[in-house]
């Protein structure tokens, strides 16, 4: 979320393409840029962190206990090599379809850059031993390997690029900026400047340093007229140089505040926990007994709803998430689970669910704690009560939808700014919803 806030900000098209699935992969994160493509893993870890190419990564708290990393998966290195094998053959044998003959010659998508990146920041006494392959980076220098950083061989428009999360049937996660909004604040063009922070958006100069960035003299020495030095200004900002400076400047601030003035432990969903991205999936029907209506307007009542529509694929062997409309190429979901209310009201947590069957086999979506997973920006986690949810197991006809209730007998945190939902595994594998909590 960081990420996006900060990259609106630049000239050009970038994309961000989180947790889709790609030959029987899913993959954190993809970052789409005119010359570059990062493929990047994300693990948020409170501790330094200890591993090399081989054998497993442990997480070192500062009692010096050590907690294994993905235990029982691939380490971090070999996740991200996995990811970039997935998507690099992808989009290799697929690259006549949305490029032209002699750039499809030309182009070589095995140039992308690989990185680990371990949220919020690379402690100090970090230990982890790589090779040329991947990079490694804490979430405070991602801003500007992303700036700096490109990919020989691979060169896009604008068009060339958006092709690609079509092609990966990605959906737009229209809720972002809502999201942003209960995280980092507001997320408009104009913002109120902060003390020290010019309404540029670019760092204003300290006192006894100019707006180049060079110390100058505090004593005997006259200051620039204020024409002057925001006419320097203007012209440093016309070059491309004073711009990416500008933009990185912009960045790291965002990023830097964020880091600051989060809650502690605000956890950043990884491995292979994927976050699905939410779709407005339209075409649907929604007659009959299944309602979409916002919920009253109460401060203990998330008035909107979020749905996941999947398709099984036959080539990959897995679901693929897709939208009719949409980036999915009009192709109707075959399953469409949808959230449509969350209210926090009487010290416990409740989620109203409806599942469209539009498949020929009856679906069984389990709305207990072995399925539904609930846990908050604060690291809460909250337990499903398998005997308050109704009901246990939301079975659903070929053809039909059904609607169902999970609760969680526990009040939300009044700290906490969004609610993580997690399926773990039925009805079509692993999703996730984010929802920014009503204040």
């Amino acid at each position: 979320m960081a990420l996006a806030n900060g990259l609106e900000r630049l000239d050009g098209l970038h994309l961000i393409l989180a947790n889709f699935s790609v030959g029987g992969r899913t993959v954190d994160l993809v970052i789409i840029k005119h010359d570059a493509i990062f493929i990047v893993e994300l693990k948020h870890c409170d501790g330094r962190v200890i591993g090399s190419v081989n054998g497993p990564w442990f997480v070192e708290g500062r009692n010096g206990e050590r907690k294994r990393l993905n235990p029982g998966r691939k380490n971090p290195y070999n996740q991200v090599i996995s990811y970039f094998h997935a998507l690099t053959n992808f989009l290799n044998e697929h690259r006549r379809e949305f490029l032209s003959e002699q750039k499809a010659n030309d182009i070589d998508f095995r140039t992308c850059k690989r990185v680990v990146v371990i949220s919020p920041t690379m402690q100090a006494g970090a230990e982890i031993e790589l090779d040329w392959k991947v990079e490694l980076k804490g979430l405070d220098e991602l801003p500007a390997y992303l700036i700096t950083e490109r990919s020989s061989e691979i060169e896009l428009t604008d068009e060339e690029m958006l092709a690609i999360p079509a092609m990966l049937h990605c959906t737009p996660w229209d809720e972002i900026n809502t999201v942003i909004k209960g995280v980092v604040g507001e997320t408009g063009e104009v913002e109120t400047p902060r003390r020290g922070v010019s309404d540029t958006g670019v760092e204003a100069p300290r006192r006894g340093v100019s707006d180049t960035g060079v110390e100058t003299p505090r004593r005997g020495v006259s200051t620039d007229a204020p024409d002057s030095r925001l006419e320097r200004a203007r012209l440093i900002l016309r070059t491309t140089t004073g711009r990416v400076a500008a933009g990185l400047a912009v960045m790291v601030a965002i990023l830097f505040a964020v880091l600051v003035l989060r809650p502690p432990q605000v956890i950043i969903p990884g491995g292979d926990q994927p976050l699905v991205p939410i779709a407005d999936v339209t075409g649907v029907p929604t007659s009959g007994s299944i309602s979409l209506a916002a919920a009253a307007e109460s401060a203990c009542h998330w008035s909107s709803y979020q749905l996941v529509g999947k398709r099984w694929d036959g080539a990959s062997g897995g679901w693929i998430s897709v939208a009719s409309g949409g980036s999915g190429g009009g192709i109707l979901p075959e399953v469409v689970v949808a959230l449509e209310q969350v209210a926090t009201c009487s010290d416990q947590i409740t989620l109203t669910w409806s599942v469209q069957n539009h498949t020929d086999q009856e679906i069984s979506f389990p709305l207990r704690s072995d399925n539904i997973q609930l846990s908050d920006s604060l690291g809460n986690e909250y337990q499903i009560s398998d005997n308050v949810s109704q009901p246990r197991n939301l079975r659903v006809a070929p053809g039909a939808q059904e609607r169902g209730v999970t609760v969680a007998d526990r009040p939300i945190s009044r700290s906490a700014s969004s609610l993580l939902v997690r399926l773990k595994n039925q009805p079509f594998g692993e999703a996730s919803f984010v929802i920014a909590l009503p204040k």
